[in-house]
């Protein structure tokens, strides 16, 4: 008999534990949230049907974090201002504060999403959030407090998630990812159109504004970058953005201001000016804020931020004034919206926005130039789990969350889990000894956590940060004890060409990089053992594909410039996932094979799981049993292989990724918010 390691009653006393840790170390980017694309492709996990969570039994989960997306003003019929926030988490939910009194007045859980980006307040104050996974569009009145899930609004197969949306008097325009189109909804008669790919080969429809005057759309696209007006009468689409500004990513937002239309260019921090009759350039702003406000109900002027300062731009003498109100360190404005509040602090009207992801607020009196820093009280949502490894007494699993970040640590004996909240996403994990060393995003930065010592701003503590190279995600890591060295392996997304090989000497404090290491390809997978470092490769890199297929190698720990290529007798378009067996061969998963290789004799065999895979990075996972089998995960399916035979056996069909093993033999994988069990049969 199975017997169940929790009951439904035993969930929440593990979500208050977690919720009471303490003394997190400071991660300066763990409240910075990723964009929601991973190597092209967002980052989903297939649900579990019932059949198979009958083989298995829910632990829950593991991750809780207060992170908000986005967020918006609106206020009722009586004058009540509130901010709606979106925030993260599987699922989302919507929260909502009232300004006045700055407390959470209802929490909404937006089922079916993961995310939502697109977030606008109609003009009679109803709200609308445009979500992910599905696309489903919600509302929310707050003279009724009523609460709606509208339903998926994707059409085109290669849509997952709504970018960007403007609602006008009940009519929703959104923008979309990865088909790159834009739909209309009617939420009066419950119609939807869509008017398919704005343009050719655009995956990105990032952000759009609605002209009602015109009835026209202006929409940004990328990647790379385009700025598209359609006309929805005549149906006619004119990119016009100039070709210096094409090597941006996307246009990340846009406001329409009087006759004028003001783009944010991402990455490239600048504000681009269109005149909306002639659609020519007219102006640019630098800036460093997510958005700039609409036109100020008290003047001709708009605010934005940049170096960490709060910004005036006079739209008549386009004078920058810089009005001496500061942020919170390293912080930019994410939102910018007008507001009244009933506080004799703040006559008139208000500047109000989001700073940060943990939910502080910047109110700015237009008339006093009073302000302060407000950190809301938003709740905390369970996160998608992420990257997943076990120490080597296989007593605790240590599991990141996506996106937002956070790293719990599960211990199999207790059945407890301990939190630790302030650290970003983790794209690798690897322990030596008593240390946990960590590639975590964004800006490819590696750290090492002191697991004898207490969480504290020192530990973990920082080694090396790769992002002047170009690197984004650490993907790959291993470590050398008798050297006192850590090997890393990155995924670049601003350099030219591979990822890097950085190696960091724990004794000298010392780094060295070793740039484009293998030709046009990211390093995804290290493994030391015995006398080398071996390595695999994912022919994805700068949002490229490498036409060769993925490569398997190693090298010398003491001379990495000296690699040595081992053909696989089977194409690859990556190498994911390599251990060593204890009779010490060599074992990987590349794509939907697995594959082992013998050191001495050369020898390789391979054994196909899965013909087809989906191309998303981190798809299989493999660890070797306690009882000399390997065991893995791939696309969701859990498998066992024989060492000898290489006969797999599926354990579960579906919902099952990565994958750990406590010291009695059962095995533990992720799916979406919940960490599960799959018991050794007695």
């Amino acid at each position: 008999m199975r017997r169940k390691i929790f009951m439904l009653l035993m969930i929440l006393p593990l979500f208050l534990s977690l919720g009471q840790t303490t003394g997190f170390a400071k991660d300066e980017n763990y409240d910075e949230i990723v964009d929601e694309e991973i190597f092209g492709e967002e980052f989903v996990d297939g649900e579990i049907d019932e059949k198979e969570k009958k083989k298995a039994d829910l632990i829950g989960p593991q991750v809780f974090q207060t992170s908000a997306l986005t967020a918006a003003t609106g206020k009722d019929d009586k004058g009540n201002s509130y901010m709606y926030f979106v925030m993260h988490g599987t699922p989302s939910a919507l929260a909502v504060v009232d300004l006045n009194s700055n407390e959470l007045k209802n929490t909404y859980t937006l089922s079916n999403s993961t995310s939502a980006w697109g977030l606008d307040v109609d003009k009679d104050g109803t709200v609308w959030v445009g979500g992910t996974t599905d696309g489903n569009l919600y509302s929310y009145n707050p003279n009724t407090e009523e609460f709606r899930d509208h339903g998926n609004k994707l059409t085109l197969p290669k849509d997952t998630a709504i970018q960007d949306i403007d609602a006008v008097d009940g009519v929703v325009y959104g923008s979309t990812a990865y088909g790159g189109s834009v739909f209309k909804y009617d939420s009066h008669n419950d119609e939807l159109v869509n008017f398919g790919q704005v343009l050719y080969k655009k995956e990105f429809a990032k952000s759009l504004a609605f002209d009602e005057e015109k009835d026209t759309l202006y929409i940004g696209v990328g990647s790379k970058a385009d700025l598209v007006k359609f006309d929805l009468k005549t149906k006619k689409k004119t990119a016009f953005l100039p070709d210096d500004y094409k090597n941006d990513k996307y246009v990340r937002d846009i406001r329409l201001i009087g006759n004028e239309i003001y783009a944010r260019m991402d990455p490239s921090n600048r504000l681009v000016v269109f005149n909306k009759e002639t659609l020519e350039k007219v102006d640019e702003v630098e800036l460093n804020s997510r958005t700039v406000s609409l036109k100020s109900p008290n003047e001709d002027a708009i605010y934005f931020t940049k170096q960490n300062s709060l910004y005036k731009y006079d739209l008549t003498t386009k004078e920058q004034i810089d009005l001496q109100v500061p942020l919170l360190k390293g912080t930019e404005m994410l939102t910018l919206d007008y507001v009244e509040l009933n506080d004799p602090n703040y006559p008139g009207y208000t500047l109000v926005g989001l700073i940060d992801n943990a939910g502080n607020v910047l109110k700015y009196n237009l008339e006093t130039g009073f302000n302060e820093i407000v950190k809301m009280n938003l709740p905390p949502q369970p996160v998608t789990l992420y990257t997943m490894i076990q120490d080597e007494k296989r007593e605790n699993i240590f599991i990141n969350g996506y996106m937002s970040g956070g790293l719990a640590i599960y211990n199999t004996k207790t059945n407890q889990s301990v939190l630790h909240q302030d650290i970003s996403q983790i794209e690798s994990m690897t322990i030596i000894g008593d240390k946990l060393y960590i590639g975590a995003y964004p800006k490819s930065r590696v750290l090492e956590l002191d697991l004898t010592q207490p969480w504290s701003s020192t530990n973990p503590r920082e080694l090396m940060r790769l992002g002047d190279y170009g690197q984004e995600r650490s993907t790959a890591i291993t470590a050398v004890p008798k050297l006192n060295k850590v090997f890393v392996g990155t995924y670049p997304e601003t350099s030219i060409g591979g990822g890097a090989l950085a190696v960091y000497d724990l004794k000298e404090n010392k780094q060295e990089v070793y740039e484009n290491y293998i030709y046009n390809q990211s390093l995804v997978s290290f493994l030391h053992h015995d006398e080398y470092i071996y390595g695999g490769t994912s022919i994805h890199a700068n949002y490229q594909v490498n036409e060769r297929g993925a490569r398997f190698f190693r090298f010398r720990p003491d001379y990495p410039e000296e690699k040595e290529y081992i053909h696989l007798p089977f194409q690859a378009s990556m190498i994911t996932s390599l251990i060593a067996d204890k009779e010490g061969t060599i074992w990987g998963m590349a794509d939907g094979t697995l594959f082992s290789y013998n050191p001495k004799t050369k020898e390789i065999r391979s054994q196909q799981i899965l013909e087809l895979v989906s191309g998303r990075f981190r798809n299989a996972k493999i660890i070797e049993g306690i009882d000399r089998n390997i065991y893995g995960t791939v696309e969701g399916k859990m498998f066992k292989a024989d060492p000898k035979t290489m006969e797999v056996e599926i354990l579960l069909e579906e919902g099952a990724y990565e994958i750990a093993q406590d010291s009695e033999g059962n095995l533990y994988f992720r799916n979406q918010a919940d960490l599960w069990k799959y018991p050794m049969k007695e």
